[in-house]
């Protein structure tokens, strides 16, 4: 049976009007600051440990694509492509490509722009309670906890 999705009309559309905001300086650093090191890059080799070491001039252009990505809808051609490597599983490979999985390398700025927009909209979740019921297990303050407890109960019933 297919439902039809619809506004909560208790929920403001313009509580989400933050997540589209131009990125202050700040913020942008932040979250360049938190993405993890020795993770692989995508098609321009750019590196999360090269964009931790912008700084002046170099920051602030990063910073103006990222807002020029907000403010405008999209994205740059070349974040459009990717690179997709398979990755032994941990057995014999033995020439096969199904003893793989793929790996997709996706641009390291497209990826700090992309984590921008997940923590505004993660906030703005958490902080206004919209998601109920077991939803809200991956927002900042929630726990995957219960949801794990349900199902080992389940599991064992």
């Amino acid at each position: 049976m297919a439902t039809s999705l619809h506004p909560l009309p208790s929920v403001s559309a313009s509580l989400y009007d933050p997540v589209l905001a131009p990125i202050s300086l700040q913020e942008w650093s932040d979250v360049i600051s938190s993405m993890p090191n020795n993770k692989a890059s995508g098609p321009s080799k750019i590196s999360y440990e090269m964009i931790k070491h912008l700084s002046g001039e170099a920051l602030d252009f990063s910073l103006l694509l990222a807002n020029t990505c907000l403010s405008c809808g999209d994205i740059p051609a070349d974040w459009r492509e990717a690179m997709i490597y398979p990755i032994p599983k941990p057995h014999d490979f033995d020439a096969q490509l199904k003893n793989t999985r793929p790996i997709t390398l996706l641009e390291t700025v497209q990826k700090c722009v992309v984590k921008v927009v997940t923590n505004r909209l993660s906030n703005i979740l958490a902080d206004n309670n919209i998601l109920q019921g077991s939803n809200f297990a991956g927002l900042p303050g929630g726990s995957t906890n219960v949801p794990i407890k349900m199902l080992d109960a389940i599991i064992h019933q």
